[in-house]
């Protein structure tokens, strides 16, 4: 049997690939330069798998991957998984901490560590992903320089880790959405579920209270909304689109679809784009 491909942006050791191998281990990750490489992919051949993060506990949303998303009207999310983020400095071999004077990592990572980076005094430069960080640091050997990832990546990359658990909160740990044009087959084995999500985006009319009448067929069937952010809306300045998410039961009556209707009316435009399982793997 083929191993399924399970396409995710970032390096040989970067966290999509990580969370990928964690909730997928019969798959074969594989790496693209961007996001909207990734979604290029997707949209191409409706067949073909992406993970990618949406969102981490701390450091907020991948507003590009929410972005991405909302464009490309042929792809949906077909389940969410959690990927726990430990953060370690990286360094040259024979490199020390009291060397260090400038970190390189992908901005989520450096939002992440902040705190770390910033009490040793250190300037910040913005690498393409964590893994791709550590590589360029081993490619050019810049003097004074250490990257932050995982602390996985040291081995991947011949690097050292000159300090570990560098992350702001022990608990740091960042959302994944699978996404495909279809269902994907033969994904999950070996994980479970017992709650689900639906997540829509919306432009309200403009006028007074629009926001209220949008969320309001929610409260009343009490369904609980666990994220609402705004985005600038696309040809509109200064006007903004609505993400939110829903969370309900598995084998419950489909609550979200009796909403629809009367939020349909209160919005100028909306779109679904996924209802999807929170996936984890079975003890």
């Amino acid at each position: 049997m083929i191993a399924p491909k399970i396409f995710f942006q970032g390096e040989p050791g970067a966290f999509s690939e990580a969370a990928v191998i964690n909730h997928w281990p019969a798959a074969e990750p594989v790496g693209l330069p961007s996001f909207a490489q990734v979604f290029e992919k997707l949209s191409e051949d409706p067949e073909t798998v992406g993970l990618l993060p949406i969102e981490n506990a701390y450091a907020g949303t991948v507003h590009d991957v929410l972005d991405l998303i909302i464009q490309h009207a042929e792809l949906s999310i077909w389940a969410e998984v959690v990927q726990p983020v430990e953060l370690a400095l990286l360094g040259l071999p024979g490199m020390h901490k009291s060397e260090v004077r400038r970190v390189r990592s992908h901005p989520q990572a450096l939002m992440q560590s902040r705190g770390y980076w910033q009490s040793q005094g250190w300037q910040m430069e913005l690498g393409s992903d964590t893994a791709g960080s550590a590589r360029e640091l081993l490619q050019h050997r810049w003097p004074g320089v250490a990257a932050i990832a995982g602390p996985h990546v040291a081995e991947e990359y011949g690097l050292v880790v000159l300090e570990s658990r560098i992350q702001d909160h022990p608990d740091n740990r960042t959302r994944f959405w699978l996404i495909s044009g279809r269902r994907p087959p033969r994904l999950w084995p070996g994980l479970s579920a017992t709650r689900a999500k639906t997540s829509l985006v919306f432009d309200t009319i403009n006028t007074p209270g629009s926001l209220v009448l949008a969320l309001s067929p929610f409260s009343d069937a009490q369904v609980n909304l666990t994220k609402i952010e705004s985005r600038p809306r696309p040809h509109h300045p200064f006007a903004f689109r609505f993400w939110i998410d829903c969370e309900g039961e598995l084998d419950s009556p489909d609550v979200i679809s009796r909403v629809i209707p009367q939020f349909r009316q209160t919005t100028e435009w909306h779109r679904i784009l996924g209802r999807y399982p929170l996936l984890q793997r079975r003890r």
